[in-house]
């Protein structure tokens, strides 16, 4: 199969190493010419202009930040041979599906969200949401390889995605972001780690990790999932509340919301997070 990845940010680049590896010949694209050559070099693979990249594939992936899809999306579908697979790897759903629902190229068109970041080795044990919005063989050939490579491929509407991905990523990267935040104000942080309980110690490995990741990522992510005002506004409700009671001196708040968070999960699983955080604070494989 012959692949085109436009955009060779952190992502694109490692798909298109992923690609290469696991799915065929690839070439490499990017607004910037340059960038794209250095990453081509340093994966071997070739690099050309966008459209002539796009041309030529059989499957073209779209790696750009969440605001420019939409746009680099309707210009490849523009460039791209008819039949060929057209996929984006956006984070935020809704209006890029709405926008390939409104193309009227001969095209296989799906988005893709790989549940993971460019840290990854490879895909075993990893999940791809798919949001199929005109599938075919190339799809179906694509998801079949992913899964002989040991990855979850799980298909669903882009507005379900918009809602979950608000939970598993908008809210986490919100408290991260927000801890980092406070955290620099306090000017005994450097001492304080030198007395690190385990769960302050995973916290603060949470927060570090996120500073290796892309800010801009992460705010459009925010801006663009329009659940992520919805999450947010729960959290920060959530806090507001808790300090109230706290500022009154009422500790039984804390275990109420211990009972009520308990009810998905149940203590057993509560007992193996507690376990493994302890594994993880010695060291222990």
């Amino acid at each position: 199969m012959k692949v085109a990845v436009i955009g060779v940010g952190a992502m694109g680049e490692w798909l298109a190493d992923f690609a290469k590896r696991n799915l065929g010949e690839v070439v490499v694209a990017d607004i910037n010419a340059a960038k794209a050559w250095e990453v081509a070099k340093k994966l071997d693979v070739n690099s050309k202009p966008i459209a002539e990249a796009t041309s030529e594939a059989e499957l073209v992936l779209v790696a750009v930040p969440i605001s420019k899809t939409p746009e680099v999306v309707k210009s490849a579908a523009g460039n791209a041979r008819e039949g060929a697979l057209l996929a984006d790897v956006a984070s935020v759903k809704s209006e890029i599906v709405e926008v390939m629902r409104e193309l009227g190229a001969k095209l296989e068109l799906v988005s893709l969200h790989p549940l993971f970041g460019p840290g990854a080795t490879d895909v075993r044990g990893k999940d791809f949401v798919a949001v199929p919005v005109k599938p075919g063989e190339r799809y179906s050939e694509l998801k079949k390889r992913l899964r002989e490579l040991g990855a979850r491929v799980t298909e669903m509407e882009a507005e379900e995605h918009d809602r979950l991905m608000a939970i598993s990523q908008c809210m986490t990267h919100f408290v991260l972001i927000s801890y980092l935040a406070a955290i620099k104000s306090m000017k005994d942080l450097k001492k304080a780690e030198k007395f690190c309980t385990p769960l302050f110690a995973s916290l603060l490995d949470l927060a570090k990790a996120v500073l290796a990741g892309n800010p801009e990522l992460y705010g459009e992510l925010q801006v663009y999932n329009k659940y992520a005002r919805v999450v947010r506004s729960s959290l920060m409700e959530a806090c507001r509340s808790l300090n109230v009671a706290l500022s009154a001196r009422n500790v039984k708040r804390v275990q109420a919301i211990f009972e009520r968070a308990l009810e998905p999960w149940g203590a057993d699983e509560a007992k193996r997070a507690y376990q493994k955080l302890y594994e993880r604070f010695e060291g222990k494989p």
